[in-house]
């Protein structure tokens, strides 16, 4: 990964936008750059822009979210950064942008916004915050935490790796590397034995305790279970011959109740047809009016129409001389308006002759007047054009005199401060001499304060020399007494155990909760048992009724079908009997009294002997009437047999399925038992009080709620003594926990100790090299001053205190800044007044111009005047004022106004006419149409009054008082309707119930069943049923405990392959865990640490062959995580990490941080460096070494960036970034070249 260039935006001091491209002047020249500046600058914040760019965070702060960024400049809306790098050839873009509301320093934060695209087709690839930081990481093979250990060094953290302990360089190493998986493995190796373990035990533990039942137990189960199939059978007969029996009895009792209900029915009939009887009467009294009801409606009629035609044309006659009237008025009306428009057009013609001698005359008045007003518009803009020439004129004038004022002060000031001229080429050199004494005033005051830190460091390492003296033998204190407690916590754990062992208590635990669940199990299987019981005894009992409700409908349809036969038949004979009256009656009605009948010869005809037809059509209509009620019984007969025919087939399904789910529950009853029989057996010796556990028959909960209360009993026992002793265990474990922490901290203080001891050496070494450079910066600044000021001397200029340099350059600086603005503004000053001496001369010449042209325009304005008053006058004479385009508009108006009174009047009287013509078409409509009535109306009369002559009715009076209202004589109707129906309807109801009622003594069991009462054969029937129930429980218990057995017999040699691969497995696992398995994870952890520390070591020691060839790091055979150095220069010794110098701890720190580079890096080629390093304990030597091992690192074509304030490293190294801090402001700033101004 090699960094391209990098932009940002207002990120801590750096306030503003800056960007730097490293590919181009002056980094691509040197590879090598340093990032220089005083502390708090903001030096380190251009490393935080590259972090925040790419993983939206910092070394510093882990967050830069929506309500948190500490990042962002103080004062500012808003901050970004950019980063463009390239990986393998391809280069990206990568940035960070947070805003505050509407950009101002006080408003809120907003979400932060990203992007990270391709740079060399601006394709983007992601904008998500989280999904780009995943993205960064795919393309670098670097997270956060690696890239900070990779591209960006601190030195301060390796030389803590390398002076720590092994157990801190493990947890070191753990964080850099990221090895915590080996961790994760080995704690999982660990796990999987000790569940391998388990499995083993517990398939051991449940082959020990598995039985079988013997030839003679099958053969006795076996013979049992075919005597109960075989009573089974017979209770199941005798169940349906008392079935049959008391559906006889409730088929009876439901007769005799239909026969009672029948016979009230009847009565009610025939009273509600006695009781209406006059209305009856009243009904058939109106049928001889109802037959002459339409020739009365149609005479009615007919008057009606009669008199409405007469006055229709009586209207029409006095309308149609009201149209004759009106029709006379609008002739006269058109005549007038026709003269009125021939004089209105004669009177235009005359107006448009004068207005044609007038309009050339305005046309000519108003070309003058335009004339006119222009002339005195071009007079009026000369005016203002002179007006303002001369105002021009005056303020040149006066411009010019307050230029040459000027001119001869800038003259004076220039005479008067000659020696000011040159203070412009010697003010930079002086101020950058006096920036060096600054320089070394600051260093030399930060020694002072190094030698003061210094001295204190001592006396504080002092105090943690006593300190880590007390630590240590108060650790050693601690670890005694917390082997005690590790005993005693060792002694109460295995008395705890007993006899009893752990493992043994977790399989009783385990068959507890195993019985548990099949607790639970049998309730729902009893449940569902007696649900069942239910359920098929409902069904049973619908199936028997719907059964006997079959026969007894189809046993009533035959009666109806034979019902509906007679009836058909008998209605048959009474339509014969009044088609043949009908026929009678025509011969009746020829016959004369005294003469002889053509039929029979008698001269005696008794007529009112013969049959009365009226009475034989109410039969017929009787006899309908009861064929359509039967027919209908028949079809609801049919629709019931049909509705039950596939509720009994489902019933029968659902019976069958019921006493499958009976015996299913009973097999899986005693499959249950026979396992929790089974399992009781293997705990006799070792658990006797489980053993006495039991659970009875199908069908008793209580039996099983009482189990499921003994188990929680024992669960809850053997749970207490497994907390127990796991509480003894794990406080075992505990205390060895702590022995060992302490054991490790006596360790660190032991350590702690001799480090301080060593650091206390180290200080007082670096206090002495204090003291010299103090003095060397103190005897070099004296000497950069008195150079300073010998310089200023000999340009004749007083040279001032170094306490008020600062003022004295501010006044120069000025007094520079003054000369030359004077000079600049002499010389402008003289270009002006050549510019304004020329524009005066013009202005002259426009002004004499001016006066010329306004003479003749006011000479031309006088003579259009004239003209003007000339035409005005004739065009008064002939039309006055008036205006010509209103006065032809308004006689056109009147034109058009007696035009349209004219057409008005002629449509009026076309009107009239069509009116006229229309009424007098009615008028003769009319008359014709009363004609046509009153001969219609005749007719009706005659053909009514014959009807009279041959009705029962003397007068129309009469008829009229017999007629019915029609609403009336249909609610007769309806009535006697309902009456008949209600009769038919309650004699079939009682028929059919009789014949029932036959039927069923008739029956061929009736006599044998009728000796036993309906209570007595339900009493049989239950028990029946009850004894049946048992023997399938039974029956149920038996098979279950066969199949149980058979799967035992199968299971068994099963269980033995189940052991031999679980020992298999776990002999593997018990190899692997005694390899790399442990508890807590460590075994496999510092085996694969060892690994990674070699690959560090080896990869520093290349590193150190650049940076130095005398040391090369080296592991320690005894301890696997502990380093040595080798020296070379002393004869291959070998020496402790601890004793090595500040210098040569920094040369092995940087290695180990290249080193690391490389290792966290292995995906990705790090072709960038940045080392935010602190070389100022470093000397001259050692700081040649660094200096020379960056050179090599930058000749094997890395860009490295070295953050340092050491004066040396600054002369070394050519390209430096400077970073200034302004004192005060709180902001800092780099070189302008690097600045981006918007």
């Amino acid at each position: 990964m090699k960094i391209l260039s990098l932009e940002f935006e207002n990120l801590n001091s750096l306030k503003g936008r800056w960007k730097l491209d490293f590919t181009q002047s002056p980094f691509a020249e040197s590879g090598l750059f340093a990032i220089t500046g005083p502390t708090g600058a903001g030096k380190t914040t251009i490393l935080d822009a590259i972090c925040l760019a790419l993983f939206h965070r910092t070394p510093r702060l882990k967050s830069i979210a929506k309500g948190n960024n500490e990042l962002m400049t103080r004062g500012t809306g808003e901050c970004f950064a950019e980063l463009e790098f390239e990986v393998q050839g391809k280069t990206y873009r990568s940035n960070f942008h947070q805003k505050r509301a509407r950009g101002k320093h006080d408003g809120a934060l907003q979400t932060p916004t990203c992007e990270f695209a391709d740079a060399d087709t601006d394709k983007v690839l992601e904008t998500m915050l989280t999904k780009k930081t995943k993205l960064v990481e795919q393309v670098t093979g670097l997270d956060f935490s690696r890239f900070t250990k990779s591209i960006m060094l601190s030195q301060g953290e390796f030389a803590a790796f390398l002076n720590a302990n092994a157990n801190d360089r493990a947890e070191l190493l753990e964080e850099l590397t990221g090895t915590e998986v080996y961790s994760l493995i080995s704690e999982r190796i660990y796990d999987h034995f000790k569940s391998s373990e388990e499995s083993l035990n517990h398939l051991k533990a449940k082959a020990e305790g598995v039985s079988l039942l013997s030839e003679e137990q099958i053969q006795e189960l076996t013979n049992e279970r075919e005597a109960l199939e075989a009573e089974q059978k017979r209770l199941a007969d005798q169940l349906k011959e008392w079935q049959a029996h008391l559906s006889w009895w409730k088929e009876v009792t439901k007769a005799e109740q239909t026969i009672a209900t029948s016979e009230q029915d009847l009565k009610t009939a025939q009273d509600e047809l006695e009781r209406n009887q006059p209305s009856l009467v009243r009904l058939a009294k109106s049928e001889p009016a109802e037959k002459l009801r339409p020739m009365h409606k149609d005479l009615k009629r007919c008057e009606q129409e009669v008199k409405t035609t007469q006055v229709n044309l009586d209207n029409s006659t006095k309308l149609l001389a009201v149209r004759d009237a009106e029709k006379q008025d609008a002739q006269t009306k058109l005549t007038q308006s026709s003269v009125i428009v021939e004089q209105v057009k004669t009177e235009q013609q005359d107006q448009e002759k004068i207005i044609e001698q007038v309009r050339p005359l305005d046309n000519q008045i108003a070309v003058l007047k335009d004339k006119q007003t222009a002339a005195v518009n071009a007079a009026n803009t000369l005016n203002e054009q002179h007006t303002q020439q001369h105002n021009q004129q005056l303020v040149l004038v006066q411009k010019t005199d307050e230029l040459k004022q000027q001119e001869q002060l800038s003259t004076e000031y220039l005479n008067t401060h000659q020696a000011d001229q040159h203070l412009e080429k010697y003010l930079g050199q002086w101020q950058a001499k006096v920036e060096q004494v600054r320089t070394l005033e600051r260093q030399h005051s930060e020694q002072l304060n190094s030698a003061k830190q210094a001295l204190s460091a001592v006396d504080i390492q002092q105090s943690v020399i006593k300190s880590a003296q007390e630590a240590k033998a108060s650790q050693d204190k601690a670890l005694a007494e917390l082997v005690v407690l590790e005993n005693n916590a060792k002694q109460q754990w295995e008395a705890l155990q007993g006899n009893t062992s752990e493992q043994v208590l977790n399989a009783q635990k385990d068959l507890l909760e195993f019985w548990n669940r099949n607790t639970h199990s049998l309730l729902e299987i009893n449940r569902g048992f007696l649900s069942a019981q239910q359920q098929l005894q409902a069904k049973t009992q619908a199936h028997q009724t719907n059964t006997q409700l079959v026969d007894k409908l189809s046993k009533e349809r035959e009666v109806l079908v034979e019902r509906y036969k007679e009836k058909e038949t008998s209605l048959e004979r009474l339509t014969r009997l009044i088609d043949q009256e009908g026929e009678l009656a025509k011969y009746r009605a020829a016959l004369e009294s005294g003469s002889e009948c053509p039929l029979c010869g008698s001269k005696d005809h008794s007529i009112e002997q013969s049959q009365d037809i009226a009475n034989l059509v109410t039969q017929q209509e009787r006899e309908k009437h009861e064929l359509v009620i039967i027919k209908k019984d028949g079809q609801e007969h049919r629709q019931q047999l049909d509705s039950l025919a596939p509720m009994i087939a489902a019933l029968n399904d659902d019976i069958q399925r019921t006493q499958a789910d009976i015996q299913q529950a009973q097999l899986n009853w005693q499959g249950i038992i026979g396992k929790l029989h089974q399992s009781l057996s293997d705990f006799v010796g070792t658990a006797p009080e489980l053993a006495l556990l039991t659970v009875s028959d199908l069908g008793n909960e209580a039996s099983v709620v009482t189990f499921a209360q003994q188990c929680e009993l024992q669960l809850s026992q053997i749970s207490q003594q497994l907390k127990a002793l796991g509480d003894a265990k794990m406080h075992y474990a505990e205390a060895e926990k702590q022995r060992l922490s302490v054991s490790v901290m006596a360790d660190k203080a032991q350590s702690n100790l001799e480090l301080a001891e060593q650091r206390l050496a180290d200080l007082n070494k670096q206090n002495h090299s204090i003291n010299e450079q103090v003095a060397q910066i103190a005897q070099a600044k004296e000497q950069q001053w008195n150079a300073l000021k010998e310089s200023i001397v000999q340009t004749s200029i007083e040279a001032p205190e170094l306490e008020h340099i600062d003022d004295w350059f501010n006044a120069k600086s000025q007094a520079s800044n003054t000369w030359q603005q004077t000079k600049q503004q002499q010389a402008d000053i003289e270009k002006q007044l050549l510019t304004q001496n020329a524009e005066l001369k013009t202005l002259d010449d426009k002004l004499s111009s001016l006066k010329k042209e306004l003479a003749t325009l006011t000479q031309e304005s006088e003579s259009l005047v004239s003209e003007l008053t000339r035409v005005t006058a004739e065009r008064a004479e002939l039309f006055g004022d008036k205006n010509i385009q209103a006065t032809s508009n308004a006689m056109k108006q009147k034109v058009a106004e007696a035009v349209n009174v004219f057409d008005a009047a002629q449509l009026e009287l076309n009107r009239c006419e069509l009116e006229h013509r229309t009424e007098q078409t009615k008028h003769t409509s009319f008359s014709e149409e009363l004609v046509s009535k009153q001969s219609a109306h005749t007719q009706a009369q005659d053909a009514w009054l014959e009807s009279m002559k041959t009705s029962p009715f003397e007068s129309e009076a009469d008829f009229e008082a017999a007629l019915l209202d029609e609403e009336v004589r249909t609610q007769l109707q309806s009535l006697k309707k309902s009456l008949d129906e209600a009769m038919v309807s309650a004699q079939a109801r009682l028929n059919t119930a009789k014949a029932t009622q036959v039927e069923l003594q008739n029956y061929e069991n009736a006599k044998t069943w009728q000796e036993q009462d309906q209570q007595q054969v339900e009493l049989a029937a239950t028990e029946c049923q009850n004894a049946q129930q048992s023997h399938a429980t039974k029956i149920g218990a038996i098979s279950a405990n066969l199949e149980t057995d058979s799967q035992n017999r199968s299971n068994q040699q099963g269980l033995f392959k189940q052991i031999d691969e679980q020992q298999v497995e776990f002999d593997d696992i018990s190899r692997l865990n005694s390899l790399i398995g442990s508890k807590n994870g460590d075994k496999f952890r510092k085996f694969a640490q060892g690994l990674t520390l070699e690959n560090l070591v080896y990869l520093a020691n290349k590193q150190l062959q650049r940076l130095h060839g005398r040391y090369e790091l080296k592991r320690k055979a005894d301890d696997g995580l502990e380093l040595q150095v080798l020296d070379t220069w002393q004869g291959d010794v070998m020496r402790d990490t601890k004793t090595l110098s500040g210098g040569e701890s920094f040369l092995v720190s940087l290695a180990l941080a290249l080193a690391l580079s490389d290792l966290v890096s292995y995906k990705t080629s790090i072709d960038s460096l940045f080392l935010d390093e602190g070389f100022g304990t470093l000397d001259s030597d050692t700081l040649d070494i660094a200096l020379n091992a960056l050179d090599n690192l930058n000749a094997s074509g890395k860009m490295i960036g070295v953050i340092s304030h050491v004066e040396a490293l600054k002369e070394r190294v050519p390209v430096q970034l400077k970073v200034t801090k302004h004192s005060g402001l709180g902001v800092s700033e780099m070189e302008k070249q690097y600045k981006i101004v918007a």
